[in-house]
């Protein structure tokens, strides 16, 4: 029986999503952010990590999740930086906390084939079922594309 993947579980507003841990490069604190000019909206702009100049997405805006925004607000001090790998330029993505990593078995996963292309979400892989929980399983690189400029 192949093993279930691990996924490390994130929030975005009240819900929770999951990417595979071998997406995800580094967890990070917000750090300072340079503000690029003509860039998508959910495009924050770029930051200095370990050297790399490194794009910043905010996810929320992307998926278009209801946030909570505002100049230094609470809320958005205690946002973390996902370090994700696309077509091998890292990327970070903003999310509201990281809870934990787990393995979903592939039995409670459910495919949205029929809903999800019919809504145009075909980033996303299916939705984990563990206890009480849904966890909306994304597939960054369709949903992030850095040569659609993000």
């Amino acid at each position: 029986m192949e093993e279930a993947p691990k996924m490390v579980v994130f929030r975005l507003g009240p819900n929770e999503y999951a990417l595979k841990v071998d997406e995800v490069r580094e967890v990070l604190k917000l750090q300072d952010i340079t503000a690029l000019p003509n860039s998508p909206d959910y495009v924050i702009g770029v930051t200095n990590i370990r050297g790399e100049i490194t794009p910043i997405i905010d996810l929320r805006k992307k998926l278009n999740i209801p946030g909570y925004y505002g100049e230094d607000s609470e809320r958005d001090k205690e946002m973390l930086v996902m370090v994700v790998e696309i077509d091998g330029v890292p990327v970070g993505i903003l999310v509201d906390g990281v809870s934990d990593v787990i393995q979903i078995p592939k039995e409670n996963i459910e495919k949205v084939d029929g809903v999800g292309n019919n809504m145009g979400v075909d980033y996303i892989e299916g939705i984990g079922k563990i206890d009480n929980r849904l966890i909306i399983i994304l597939n960054i690189n369709k949903l992030i594309k850095p040569q659609e400029g993000f």
